[in-house]
Order: C-alpha cells, then sequence, then structure tokens
C-alpha cells in the first residue's frame, strides 16, 4: 500500500481549493446565522434574541470541542494502555468467528502494525486517530441535530399557539355576554361537563389514567381556553377584562423558548454517563429510549390533569356560577409547587432527542450495514419512530400547552409586560437605586422615606415571577 502523500508533495491548487472551500462555505453559515439575528432584532423579538444567542453559544461550544479534539488527537493516540483494558465495554463485542480466546486476542495484539511502534507489548492505543475522527463526527452531530431539533420546535409551537388567535377574539365577545347571564348551577357548564363531571376523575389515581387518554383526543378546547384566560384575568388584573391574553400566551412561549435550547454543563455530563453506558449487551438503549417518550407522556397527563383539578375544585366550593367559571390559579396544582420544573423536564427531553437521533444517523454513515447495533433493524426502526413522535409531540402539544397552563401558577410571569415596558421599568429601577445610593452619600432624604423607596424597588422587574400588576397591565 502506498505512503499517504505529506503536504509538502501536495499541489499549491489543491491546498488553495479545499482551503477555499472551507473558508466558503464558513463564511455562508456566519452570513445564515448573521441574517437571522438581524430579522429577530427588526422585529423586536428579544426572548427569541435571547434562544438565538443560547444557540451561537452552542455552535461555539462545539467549535472549541473540534480544536480541542484537533489539538490533542496525537497525544491521545499517544497514551497506551493495557489489552486487556480495550476488551471490556465494548460498544460492540468483537466477532470470534470460531476462533478461541487465546487466539482472538492474539489476532488484536498483532491487527495493527502501528500499534506495535507506539505501544510495547500488551499494550494498546487509548484512543486510535480513527476512533478520535469518527468521535469528532458524533459530536458534530448532536449539535446540529439539537439544533435542528429546537427549530423545529419553535417552528410548530408558534404554530400551534397562533391557533389559538380566533379564541381570543370570541372569548372578548363571550366575557361581555356573560356579565348579563344568569345565575346557573356549575354543573353545567361547558367547561365542568368537559372534566368534572366524570364520575371516574373524582377518584385521585382514576382522574390521571383519565387524563392519560384525554391528551391525545382532547389537548386544549377553545372552553378550556376561555376559562382559563377568564381565571388568569380575574387573579391578577380584574379591573382590565379587555387583556389580551393570546399576545401574552404567545410572549410566554417565546420566554419559555430561550429555557428549553442550548446545553448545559448537566447535560454534557448526561451525554457522558449515556456513551459509558451504551455497552453490548447491557440493553442500555433500550432505557435510554424509552425515557424521552414516558416524559412527554407523563407531561401531557400532568397538564390535563391541572385542568381537571382547577375544575373540580371550583364545582366542590361553588355549586353555582354566573358566566363563565372563575377558576383559581395556584402553584400546588404543578409538580414541587414549581410550573417552571416542567421547562426543565422538556429541555431534557429535547436533548435526549437529539442524543438518540444523532447517535442514530452517526451509526449508518460510520459504521457497515452488518454490526451489532443493526442486529436488530426493528428496534433501530422504533428509536427513530419513537424520536420523530416525541418530536412532534413537544412542538405541537407539550410546549404549547405548557406555555397555556402554566398561566395557572400563583404568580405571573414577566412576559406580562411588553417589550418596551419592560425596558422602561428596567431603566427606572436602575435610576431608583442610583438616587438612592447618591441620597445616602450625601445623607439627604429622611430615613423613612428611603426605607419605604427601598422597598419598593427591592423585587427586580426582570425576576422570572412577579406579584398582580394591575396598574401597569391596565396601559397595555
Amino acid at each position: 500500500m502506498a505512503e499517504e502523500q505529506s503536504l509538502l508533495y501536495t499541489p499549491t491548487w489543491a491546498i488553495s481549493a479545499t482551503c477555499g472551500v472551507f473558508i466558503l462555505s464558513s463564511l455562508f453559515a456566519e452570513r445564515a446565522v448573521y441574517f437571522i439575528g438581524q430579522i429577530l432584532v427588526n422585529y423586536k423579538l428579544k426572548a427569541l434574541q435571547a434562544a438565538f444567542e443560547k444557540v451561537k453559544e452552542e455552535l461555539m461550544m462545539a467549535g472549541f470541542i473540534s480544536l480541542a479534539l484537533t489539538l490533542g488527537q496525537n497525544s491521545f493516540s499517544k497514551i497506551c494502555v493495557p489489552t486487556k483494558l480495550t476488551a471490556t465495554m465494548l460498544l460492540c463485542n468483537k466477532p470470534t468467528n470460531g476462533t478461541t480466546d487465546e487466539e482472538t486476542m492474539t489476532q488484536t495484539e498483532s491487527a495493527p502494525a502501528v500499534h506495535s511502534s507506539i505501544c510495547k507489548e500488551g499494550y494498546s492505543p487509548f484512543m486510535p486517530l480513527e476512533n478520535l475522527h469518527q468521535l469528532h463526527i458524533l459530536i458534530f452531530l448532536l449539535v446540529t441535530t439539537h439544533i435542528v431539533c429546537s427549530l423545529i420546535i419553535v417552528a410548530l409551537g408558534m404554530w400551534s399557539v397562533s391557533q389559538w388567535k380566533a379564541w381570543e377574539s370570541r372569548a372578548h365577545i363571550k366575557a361581555e355576554l356573560s356579565v348579563h347571564d344568569g345565575v346557573r348551577l356549575t354543573r353545567e357548564t361547558t367547561f365542568m361537563r368537559a372534566h368534572a363531571l366524570n364520575k371516574w376523575k373524582t377518584n385521585t389515581f382514576m382522574s390521571y389514567v383519565v387524563a392519560f387518554f384525554q391528551q391525545f383526543h382532547n389537548v386544549v378546547r377553545e372552553t378550556d381556553y376561555h376559562t382559563l384566560r377568564y381565571g388568569f384575568i380575574m387573579s391578577h388584573m380584574p379591573n382590565n377584562a379587555s387583556f389580551n391574553f393570546h399576545k401574552y400566551i404567545r410572549r410566554s412561549f417565546q420566554d419559555d423558548y430561550k429555557y428549553v435550547v442550548g446545553i448545559r454543563p448537566g447535560l454534557w455530563v448526561y451525554s457522558l454517563i449515556w456513551w459509558l453506558l451504551n455497552v453490548d449487551g447491557w440493553e442500555s438503549h433500550i432505557i435510554f429510549t424509552a425515557v424521552p417518550l414516558i416524559l412527554v407522556l407523563a407531561i401531557g397527563t400532568k397538564l390535563q390533569h391541572i385542568i381537571t383539578k382547577m375544575a373540580i375544585q371550583f364545582k366542590e366550593t361553588n355549586p353555582l356560577t354566573v358566566g363563565i367559571p372563575n377558576v383559581e390559579p395556584n402553584n400546588k396544582l404543578f409538580w414541587f409547587n414549581r410550573p417552571q420544573f416542567i421547562l426543565l423536564c422538556i429541555h431534557f427531553i429535547l436533548f435526549q432527542n437529539a442524543l438518540e437521533i444523532s447517535f442514530d444517523v452517526w451509526t449508518a454513515i460510520t459504521f457497515p450495514p452488518d454490526n451489532c447495533l443493526y442486529r436488530q433493524p426493528s428496534l433501530l426502526i422504533g428509536r427513530i419512530t419513537i424520536g420523530i413522535v416525541v418530536q412532534m409531540l413537544c412542538g405541537l402539544i407539550t410546549l404549547p400547552d405548557y406555555a397555556l397552563v402554566s398561566q395557572m401558577g400563583s404568580n405571573v410571569k414577566k412576559a406580562i409586560f411588553e417589550e418596551h415596558i419592560r425596558t422602561a421599568v428596567r431603566k427606572w429601577h436602575k435610576r431608583a437605586k442610583a438616587r438612592i445610593r447618591t441620597a445616602q452619600d450625601s445623607g439627604e432624604g429622611s430615613s423613612s422615606r428611603s426605607s419605604h423607596t427601598r422597598q419598593a424597588i427591592e423585587d427586580d422587574p426582570s425576576q422570572e415571577d412577579a406579584g398582580p400588576i394591575e396598574m401597569v397591565v391596565s396601559s397595555l
């Protein structure tokens, strides 16, 4: 076999052409990223800009990993470990082809002649150069797949939320007409008939079972939207019945989206554990594949159960109602009394799904079709199918429903403010703190007045949750 040609003896036109291809493709990608960022800036989509910044951070992280692998590949390939260690916890067990263990060990030690020039007898390279190159491709595919999955999520979710716009218009009309409605039995309302009259739903366990199946055919209906909207407005801003709840949901969805993009350090640690346990014969990939689907179904069940629970609680305390039932938001309806916990689960689902899909694609393009990972084609097809189903459920149902149902927490989100109001409040907050510092330094102003002013601005208006803010919202 002819030796590989050194770069010293490579035609300059080949060097220039190769570099040109990589430079042009990189410039195209950089301009595309800049163009997308400018679109978000022009449309003043602050939340999506923050999410896009996380995507760029993810790309930067992939670049640093790629640089580290490139610079360190020669050092890694020269690390030698006992040959027995290289035969443990394999991604695929080596086929014996009828040979004995001693013969297989002899073949393993003598097969790559290059090993003898690097490692002494009884030792093998910790990570050969070819393996590092394959690992490089896997990490690149993981980051790319995660970014694509994130973009699909936001596209599907924004489309799903936009379908509720017509409900908002009808909700205003219904709210005006409900003022003139007479008193009626709570159980006769459409919302109660759908969620609180089924005898199975009065039992805690059976209510979860019903909610599990309900998520597949009755996701969020118009009557649910009207009732949750009315309960939110009556709890946080009863003097602003004309509040545009749909615009608030859209802003809330965009804020939620920036929390489910990007790869946090904890997820990188999880990916290391995932790769460590993906050993041939352990069948751990079956468990890992099922985790996203189980979590998606669990979240869908919980969101449905929250609506059912609010309906049952209202029916038990209010036998009569005027107009739309006034359900009461409460953090206790959510896991650990934290609506944001569901968002963390969705973030994990998105990453785990990207990890599974990227691994399947990497396996297909890197190894021959007769490897152990393709031992049962039905399992591979099942894994890909589950990944697609989870992706569609998250984008079309789970994340949009969370943006709506999470408003039933005790507090409102910062998305309650329009962006220009949020900016003005932040500026006021900074000016007020500066005036307090100036007054303290100069000794001016009474201590009681400074105390009251300090207490009034103690809560940062840029925090995720805020208290009732009827006076500000009434001006929106």
